[in-house]
């Protein structure tokens, strides 16, 4: 028996799950702080009374069953209202959503779930990422006091864009024996800091293990690749 859905009525079957497990939510505001970066705010009834903590995230829908994950910079859950930042990077999905999105348009998307957490009274915190951990840092810096080292490859933009959501105690290199020399100091300065490695697969490996080689042993550090070159659909 042939069961493959036409698209209209796989069109219809999509639409109808999106009903029932995801939130709806309409594009209220759409900034530009740096030609490659999108900071959206998202807000509608259906973003009232929501347990989020920071360092959660969402998964918007971007039709076709795609989807992309993002961190929300913040969420408030009387207002109905949550922002999250888009890194315009190639022809990928998420991309092609943020170039295109209007003020008014509509969306769908799951979560708020866990992703990153940190632990009770974690105080400092080294968050080690780049151009996609930027809205990770804004909410981890809402919950500790956050030092954040950024790999990026446009470095002014990314200064910039992280200077717009008042980033303090962030740095950003674009070399990596930059990166691994700040690093260093930073794990000197912060002995006992937890660290959180987000961004790049590659990148994270290789900090990982910059780690280990100062001691820092796993219950301190926690990582969450956010992409990989290939590869598609990471968290």
């Amino acid at each position: 028996m042939d069961t493959t859905l036409s698209p209209k009525r796989a069109g219809v079957f999509e639409a109808a799950l999106q009903k029932i497990f995801t939130r709806g939510a309409r594009v209220l505001e759409i900034a530009e702080p740096s030609p490659d970066f999108r900071l959206i705010t998202l807000g509608g009834d259906a973003l009232r009374d929501v347990d989020w903590t920071p360092g959660d995230k969402i998964q918007l829908m971007l039709g076709g069953w795609t989807q992309r994950t993002y961190t929300p910079l913040d969420w408030d859950a009387a207002e109905g209202r949550t922002r999250i930042l888009v890194y315009l990077h190639g022809d990928a999905p998420g991309t092609r959503w943020a170039r295109t999105l209007r003020q008014g348009d509509a969306c769908a998307f799951f979560g708020p779930r866990k992703s990153v957490r940190l632990a009770p009274a974690a105080s400092p915190v080294i968050l080690f990422g780049d151009e996609t951990s930027l809205g990770l840092a804004v909410a981890l810096s809402a919950e500790a006091t956050t030092h954040m080292l950024f790999a990026a490859r446009d470095p002014g933009q990314t200064r910039a864009v992280a200077e717009r959501l008042q980033l303090r105690n962030a740095s950003v290199e674009s070399a990596e024996h930059a990166l691994d020399a700040h690093m260093a100091a930073l794990l000197a300065a912060h002995p006992m800091a937890d660290v959180v490695l987000t961004g790049k697969a590659g990148a994270i490996q290789h900090m990982g293990r910059l780690l280990r080689e100062h001691g820092v042993g796993a219950a301190r550090r926690q990582s969450k690749a956010y992409w990989a070159p290939g590869k598609t659909g990471l968290d």
